[in-house]
């Protein structure tokens, strides 16, 4: 994810305007939660500010991973939009922006970055998904089980229930 950044270096307040697509497996992708399908589509804009480069930039893609609470495969596109600062390596180095050297800016790291710390750490196939079933196993959203109706009582507290009852 590299950009060329020759006409902007030289240059105070200028803006250049990139698009590129990625190849999700160079993102990291590919851990037990979450995979990315396809490649990752990032469209954005880079501005000169006395040497500084403000990456704004949206990242579009798609998620494939596991529902947190019935683990279904699910699709899910994400959009995340991305803000960042580059400074030169020879420049006193802010602990907030990434560096750069030369003519070719490199975002990947940056794009990982903010992919991952954007997407959610529980991802749901529904809103209402009613998970799994903590006895037997089965999938509520597909079909109710007996097991629930049967320990509707919560046996662990019924001794503590009967001393209540003098």
């Amino acid at each position: 994810m590299k950009i060329d950044i020759t006409d902007i270096i030289e240059r105070d307040g200028v803006v250049k305007r990139f698009k590129m697509d990625a190849d999700s497996h160079k993102t990291g992708g590919g851990n037990a939660l979450v995979n990315f399908l396809g490649d990752i589509h990032i469209e954005g804009e880079i501005s000169n500010n006395e040497g500084i480069l403000t990456v704004t930039a949206d990242i579009l893609g798609q998620l494939d991973a596991k529902c947190y609470r019935c683990l279904n495969e699910i699709v899910k596109p994400f959009s995340i939009p991305m803000e960042e600062t580059f400074e030169h390596a020879n420049s006193s180095k802010s602990l907030d922006s990434y560096e750069y050297s030369g003519h070719i800016l490199d975002i990947s790291q940056a794009v990982i970055d903010s992919i991952y710390l954007n997407i959610p750490d529980r991802i749901l196939c529904k809103s209402e998904c009613k998970g799994l079933c903590p006895e037997c196993g089965c999938n509520l959203n597909d079909k109710d089980c007996k097991c629930r109706k049967e320990s509707k009582e919560n046996k662990g507290f019924s001794a503590l229930r009967d001393l209540f009852k003098e």
